[in-house]
């Protein structure tokens, strides 16, 4: 017996990264470097106290219960739906002004737009949070939103023809 492996590619990792990147720096207007994946090896340098920024990372994905399947004589194509939960903390002098303006930001639908290129669709997000946080060896406010998407995956199995 062997097994199957499916053709083709699904975004995770650096690709889905790179499209919440674009799509926050779009809504907020922050600049690209500003808008920082959370964690990066290596670490990039901490930006000093008062500049705004944002770190953001996919925090979880919620997979349906299983996938379906449209079986034809060649392949098996599977299709499943997940939820993204983007987790975003903002920082700097005016940095409950750029968490609001990215939850503004994804109510229009010019920018929602920008993410169903990549097959993504928007939700909700959820409150806005301020927490402290101790940065540069002080204590600053961070303003923490969680954002929920959802996409449809895809993937094809070739059938073996044994």
């Amino acid at each position: 017996m062997s097994y199957i492996i499916p053709s083709g590619n699904v975004d995770y990792d650096q690709a889905l990264e790179d499209a919440f990147q674009a799509f926050i720096k779009g809504v907020t207007g922050l600049s690209g470097k500003m808008v920082r994946p959370r964690y990066q090896d290596p670490p990039p340098s901490m930006p000093a106290v008062g500049v705004n920024w944002v770190a953001f990372n996919v925090k979880s994905t919620f997979a349906d219960d299983s996938p379906s399947f449209d079986i034809s004589l060649t392949e098996n194509k599977s299709s499943r739906h997940e939820q993204l939960e983007v987790f975003l903390s903002f920082y700097g002098d005016q940095g409950q002004h750029y968490a609001n303006l990215f939850k503004d930001g994804t109510a229009i639908p010019q920018n929602i737009a920008q993410l169903k290129q990549n097959k993504i669709n928007f939700i909700e997000c959820r409150k806005i949070q301020t927490v402290p946080d101790f940065l540069n060896q002080q204590y600053v406010h961070r303003y923490d939103v969680v954002a929920i998407y959802t996409r449809k995956t895809s993937r094809s199995y070739a059938l073996n023809q044994e």
